[in-house]
């Protein structure tokens, strides 16, 4: 394993830079050295901050509750304003005591599906939950408490998974997910490697390979340097009250048609100046499954 990559993994806990089987290896390790069983999947993976990490499971603290033999203790039940807090004290045989809390939201935040997102989208407005959701917000307080305190007394400095919904950006990973992104880094890397030393016509057929089925767009979005031209166009608002112009492009080098949206002011009056028999270099990125335009320069007319 290289030094470099294995100080990445260590000191910034990253471990988007290992190979599966490497990944394998550190997954392995990591339940030995704190008593679980690789084979019952106690943790799983984690994208936070651009980092790939680990969080505990159920699995995993139900383990270590037996393994250190910790008994929990409900000090306390209250509600501080709008939310709900609950405090678990733990205790090991052997005299050691710590004590977490788990706090949950008792109001949320009001969402409509949006149909060009394609999914649910904040209205602004803040409504207290229902009866069935303040019943799984009170058993959701004292989960997160018990679970909290079970990691800080078996010594795991990482996050629960109760915890990953209130936390901005985080997204679950799945091993499938994992294995298609160590698949697609080396290609990239090649790709831009020999680009200058290459033969031109070399280049341009490796492009086109990396252009199909749409999957320069996952490993790089901007695609600033492609040019493309405009089939047709249509304008809308989302229920969110989002404007919006929907553009149906094709890659002038590759042939390859796509569906691209214009979702801010700047980028709806560079559209708007756009004609077709224009074409122009698109710099886009991938939002939930949509290519969302971040700048378009014309650069001519078509022949």
């Amino acid at each position: 394993m290289d030094l470099s990559i294995m100080e990445k993994v260590v000191v910034q806990g990253d471990l988007s830079s290992l190979k599966p089987e490497e990944r394998l290896i550190y997954y392995t390790k990591v339940c030995e050295s704190v008593g679980l069983n690789p084979l019952t999947k106690p943790f799983d993976y984690l994208q936070l901050d651009g980092k790939l990490v680990l969080y505990a499971k159920r699995d995993a603290t139900d383990q270590l509750r037996k393994i250190h033999k910790i008994s929990i203790t409900i000090t306390s039940r209250e509600r501080i304003g709008d939310v709900y807090c609950v405090t678990a004290r733990g205790t090991t045989q052997d005299g050691r005591a710590d004590e977490s809390i788990g706090a949950v939201s008792l109001m949320k935040e009001e969402k409509i599906w949006d149909e060009m997102r394609r999914c649910k989208v904040p209205t602004g407005n803040i409504l207290p939950l229902t009866a069935d959701e303040l019943a799984n917000a009170i058993m959701k307080a004292e989960t997160k408490a018990k679970r909290r305190v079970t990691l800080s007394l078996s010594g795991l400095g990482m996050m629960d998974e109760s915890e990953i919904e209130t936390i901005e950006g985080a997204e679950r990973i799945e091993v499938g997910e994992l294995a298609q992104t160590n698949n697609q880094v080396p290609k990239k890397l090649s790709s831009d490697s020999t680009a200058s030393s290459s033969d031109p016509k070399t280049t341009e057929s490796k492009g086109k390979k990396n252009n199909s089925g749409g999957k320069p767009s996952n490993s790089n979005p901007k695609n600033s340097g492609e040019v493309y031209k405009m089939l047709d166009m249509a304008t809308g608002t989302s229920p969110g009250g989002v404007t919006f112009a929907k553009l149906k492009v094709v890659n002038v080098g590759t042939g390859e048609e796509s569906i691209v949206l214009a979702n801010t002011a700047e980028t709806l009056d560079q559209v708007n100046a756009i004609s077709n028999n224009m074409q122009f270099k698109l710099d886009f990125e991938m939002s939930n499954g949509f290519k969302i335009v971040k700048s378009i320069q014309l650069v001519g007319e078509a022949a």
